[in-house]
């Protein structure tokens, strides 16, 4: 497990927009929301939402909605990020 966690912050630490993006994500919001914080067009906010949320760093708190999901960071990615600093 400890190999997969420093893999994870090896994966993290090389997007600056990643490390931003969980430090943001401490508060839930939705994935326009993150795009608007950073300055990011929605198209890469999502793209960024989508790979930390497949590999569990956050997770959506209303998975069945289509429209409006909103995000958190989850104690994993907690973990990871602390690991970052």
């Amino acid at each position: 497990m400890d190999g997969t966690l420093w893999e994870l912050v090896g994966y993290v630490k090389r997007s600056e927009n990643r490390t931003r993006a969980l430090e943001l994500l401490k508060k839930p919001m939705l994935p326009s929301e993150l795009g608007r914080e950073m300055k990011l067009s929605l198209t890469h906010a999502s793209k960024i939402v989508r790979e930390l949320n497949s590999k569990e760093l956050i997770s959506c708190l209303n998975e069945n909605l289509k429209i409006g999901r909103i995000y958190r960071i989850t104690t994993k990615g907690t973990n990871v990020l602390s690991k970052t600093k």
